[in-house]
């Protein structure tokens, strides 16, 4: 017979087995295995811990039937005999049935069913609820070892594990860079490099080239960047389109403790003449392919201050220099320019999209640039083997940062593509034996809507992972092609922190990220607080405090700022302090605290997965009802023929709020009058 005990709520955590004692004192010891996502370990070991004797559990018996009791800390704290339950209700009030039970439940008491905790196996007991909990005695040995594992299935305690083990470890691996003086993001791209120099690091259209290939064409880059004068702290703009040549600049950036200033090269006009000036950089690296945007403001951008250089093989560019590297020494560059890099010093300037006005630049620290990968490889099991399909531009962080940087994390492949091609897409995949995929937005929408081909399912891909998948593609996506796993992720380019979701089947699916009980407790920097649509402002109480949402109601999601903790501090946007001071907001629950605001709405379920709702200001009122231009989006791209959706509100004279419109992209075989 074994026995449990009173366990701290302050604690929460897993107490194992072997830490559970046998009601005559000796130690119950049990090997477990927990698919390799606990070490042979106790994670922790509840304080306040009580074994409760023979003669105690007798008094708790009645009759001779197996038992479970489980308390919670309400004001008669009374045990709960689960064999005579008709329904039982999980901790968040879902039913569960079964048939030989006979009394009703508190709504807010846990219980465990012997039903299914015999169907466990795994030696643990999850410590789970808000108040203290008592677990006592199981007098079967069959039902003593999984005592709380209905619990745990409800918690999902694996992904839980799985995400602050990959916190833990990324952390640990820092703090070990951190004191190796190998903060600078090229020491990720050394390690791989040293550890075997002639293994293959990218593809680009069917050309090859090893960490070797890619070391000395960066080095080359380096020096050329010291022979123009270029000095460690210094900003290069640079604008190029998805090529090799584009990271052996980013690395020759970064190699002389430089920053790059990655331009996006879809702008012209205002938005890339603000973006450069922004940049407060004196040299442009400009791809051969990109000149006319160029061109059309060449006077303005002169006038800023810029040298122009070329980059490319598409011929002479009149108002550029080109560059020639054929005299370039490609010995490494000194190593002294990119030692006691800081967790302050800015690897990349990274800019906003613009929706909301020109682009920002976000301070992309060397800090950040590694710490996202590092818990990328170990949460998604990234290694060598793996061969990531990158077709999103390398401007962005998505591509830079949890594609390339994160290939340098564990020695895998990078297969770049030019651009997206949905036509291409799959065929690139195969040819290359990509094992990754890497999404963002419409994406997934635009694959799906491509003519079905019997090759749909032949790849080799296990898991496509990215932000913005929509919950109506999500399965449709999965099913037709076959995707293992789905790893969907939340995060902004300069906010301190992410989300992300390990999704391998229904539930879940269309979730942005999931954090449960035990993730949310570890990591308590994310809270979803309550925001007035009108007014687009943090709803306050009496006391000038932000309240949290509860479970199923929408709110702004914010972010906590610690300026002492380089994985949590917000960088802010580079020459723009008004748009930094903008996104900040203090004394949100207390007094001195400080929160990032995101701009985004989301909720949280019961069970701990995170949904998408909508961006600030894309919400309108209606009949004053709240409209989400995402969700009527989500609803109207289900029809069968429509292409892409865009919802949005628009005034009507004479009438309140604002009314919907939508823009729709259909198929030829559209029938509006069936979608109306």
């Amino acid at each position: 017979m074994y026995s449990g005990g009173i366990l701290d709520s302050a604690c929460f955590e897993l107490l194992l087995v072997e830490s559970i004692q046998r009601t005559d004192g000796k130690a119950f010891r049990a090997e477990y295995d927990w698919d390799a996502d606990v070490k042979r370990s106790a994670i922790g070991r509840p304080l306040g811990y009580k074994v409760v004797s023979t003669d105690e559990f007798k008094t708790l018996k009645s009759g001779n039937c197996e038992r479970v009791f489980v308390q919670t800390q309400t004001a008669d704290a009374s045990f709960i005999v689960i064999d005579t339950v008709e329904t039982l209700r999980d901790p968040w009030g879902a039913v569960v049935q079964h048939d030989d039970f006979r009394c009703d439940i508190p709504s807010d008491t846990n219980v465990l069913s012997i039903e299914d905790t015999i169907a466990w196996r795994r030696p643990f007991v999850l410590i789970q609820h808000s108040s203290p909990l008592v677990f006592v005695a199981l007098p079967v040995v069959a039902a003593a070892i999984p005592a709380a594992m209905y619990v745990s299935a409800k918690l999902a305690i694996p992904r839980d594990v799985r995400l602050i083990g990959s916190l833990i470890g990324s952390k640990m691996a820092y703090s070990s860079m951190d004191k190796n003086d190998a903060v600078n993001l090229t020491c990720r791209f050394d390690e791989c490099f040293r550890k075997n120099p002639d293994r293959e690091a990218m593809v680009f259209e069917g050309k090859s080239y090893t960490y070797r290939d890619m070391e000395l064409a960066s080095n080359k880059f380096g020096n050329w960047l010291l022979s123009k004068g270029v000095k460690r702290g210094e900003i290069v703009s640079l604008m190029m389109l998805n090529k090799p040549e584009f990271i052996f600049c980013w690395l020759g950036i970064n190699k002389i403790g430089a920053t790059g200033a990655f331009i996006n090269t879809n702008l012209s006009g205002k938005p890339l003449t603000h973006s450069l000036r922004t940049a407060t950089a004196s040299i442009l690296i400009l791809d051969t392919e990109l000149t006319k945007p160029i061109a059309d403001s060449l006077d303005e951008i002169q006038q800023i201050g810029y040298t122009i250089y070329s980059y490319g093989t598409s011929g002479q560019v009149d108002f550029a220099q080109p560059i020639d590297l054929s005299q370039v020494s490609d010995a490494k560059t000194p190593e002294h320019l990119r030692r006691n890099t800081t967790p302050d010093d800015i690897a990349m300037l990274i800019y906003t999209s613009g929706t909301t006005g020109l682009p920002k630049a976000g301070r992309f620290s060397h800090t950040r640039a590694s710490n996202g990968p590092l818990f990328w490889t170990r949460f998604y099991d990234f290694s060598e083997k793996d061969r990531i399909y990158i077709s999103l531009p390398l401007y962005h962080s998505a591509a830079a940062a949890l594609g390339v940087l994160l290939s340098w994390c564990c020695g895998a492949t990078v297969i770049l593509a030019r651009k997206f091609s949905a036509s291409h897409f799959w065929d690139d995949c195969r040819a290359n034996n990509v094992t990754v995929i890497q999404y963002i937005g419409e994406i997934c929408r635009y694959l799906l809507n491509a003519p079905e081909s019997p090759l749909d399912k032949v790849h080799s891909i296990r898991m496509a992972h990215g932000n913005g998948m929509r919950p109506d593609v999500w399965t449709r996506f999965r099913d037709r092609f076959n995707i293992p796993l789905i790893g969907e992720w939340y995060a902004s380019t300069e906010g301190p922190g992410a989300l992300t979701n390990y999704n391998t089947g229904p539930n879940g699916a269309g979730a942005i990220g999931y954090r449960g009980s035990l993730s949310r407790l570890f990591d308590r920097g994310m809270k979803i607080v309550k925001f007035d649509v009108q007014t687009e402002e943090l709803i306050r109480d009496k006391n000038g405090r932000c309240t949290e949402c509860r479970p199923e109601e929408f709110g702004e999601l914010l972010l906590v700022v610690d300026s002492t903790d380089p994985r949590k501090d917000f960088k802010g946007y580079h020459q723009n302090s008004g748009a930094t001071n903008k996104k900040l907001v203090k004394d949100v629950f207390k007094v001195g605290d400080m929160f990032f605001r995101t701009g985004d709405i989301l909720r949280r379920d019961s069970e701990g997965y995170f949904y998408f709702g909508d961006r600030v200001g894309d919400t309108f009122r209606w009949k004053s009802e709240n409209v989400s231009t995402a969700e009527v989006s989500e609803v109207l791209s289900a029809y069968p023929d429509c292409i892409e959706v865009n919802v949005y509100g628009v005034q009507i004279p004479g009438h309140d709020g604002r009314a919907g419109m939508a823009a729709v992209v259909a198929k030829d075989s559209m029938n509006w009058d069936k979608f109306a």
